[in-house]
């Protein structure tokens, strides 16, 4: 079982001691990533990390102090892989349900690092488009899908893929889950498991959007400006297909 990162606020503690709890029960050792509190953040710190002008030309609207929390987050459990030259790790955040066939799942995964930099082990959807997989067990496949699977609630992530992502998110302007969709800018493999081996808990308050408000309406430029990123992303995406091929995996 490769080594596992929980990303969690340090004022979530019933957060912590939850999923502390499942993963004992599970025999799964891991390692507490405290979480950035966006709204603590000074202006100095936001700067550093979140541009206002690459967000304004890569993403729909401007992101909260929660997403730029969230994403600095992620980056410190990318930079723990990389500073311990890990072959891989299991990420997650601290609100989650996780079904006990994660750990065979991770065993299984973590024998093929070079097949992969990230795989996503939560889909939303509930029929996805899935362009290529390889069966995992009876149950679980190992896929490749037309759009990578929004949300960064687990993954597992090789070595190769962390310094990747922090070679190229070191600024970001997008959400950390929306910089991972645009895989073909840092030249990322991305794979999924599905179904998924995770779930969001229902009608848990998210820490995110309690730092900070969306703004509402969108004018009519804004808008506009929407539909072309919506049209470029697709563009590009339709554009750069990944053909490496998937491992083979024996029970």
């Amino acid at each position: 079982m490769p080594p596992v990162f929980v990303i969690n606020l340090d004022k979530s503690t019933d957060r912590m001691a939850k999923i502390a709890k499942r993963l004992d029960e599970l025999g799964m050792p891991f390692e507490r990533i405290p979480g950035v509190y966006g709204e603590a953040l000074s202006k100095n710190d936001l700067n550093s990390a979140y541009s206002s002008q690459l967000n304004k030309s890569t993403y729909r609207r401007p992101l909260t102090k929660g997403e730029i929390g969230c994403y600095m987050s992620h980056q410190k459990a990318w930079q723990a892989i990389v500073t311990s030259s890990l072959p891989c790790a299991l990420v997650i955040e601290d609100d989650i349900l996780v079904n006990p066939d994660i750990k065979s799942i991770c065993y299984k995964l973590a024998k093929h690092t070079s097949h992969f930099d990230i795989v996503k082990l939560f889909c939303k959807k509930k029929d996805p488009i899935i362009v290529d997989r390889v069966k995992i067990d009876s149950e679980y496949d190992l896929c490749r899908f037309d759009k990578v699977p929004i949300g960064n609630i687990a993954q597992l992530i090789s070595l190769r893929g962390a310094k990747k992502l922090l070679e190229s998110r070191s600024v970001f302007g997008r959400s950390a889950d929306e910089d991972i969709q645009h895989w073909w800018e840092a030249d990322l493999n991305v794979l999924g498991v599905f179904p998924s081996v995770v779930n969001i808990i229902q009608n848990a308050e998210s820490d995110i959007d309690g730092q900070g408000k969306r703004k509402g309406k969108t004018s009519i430029l804004g808008t506009m400006r929407n539909i072309y990123i919506r049209i470029k992303y697709e563009y590009k995406l339709r554009t750069n297909k990944k053909n490496s091929t998937l491992p083979v995996f024996f029970d």
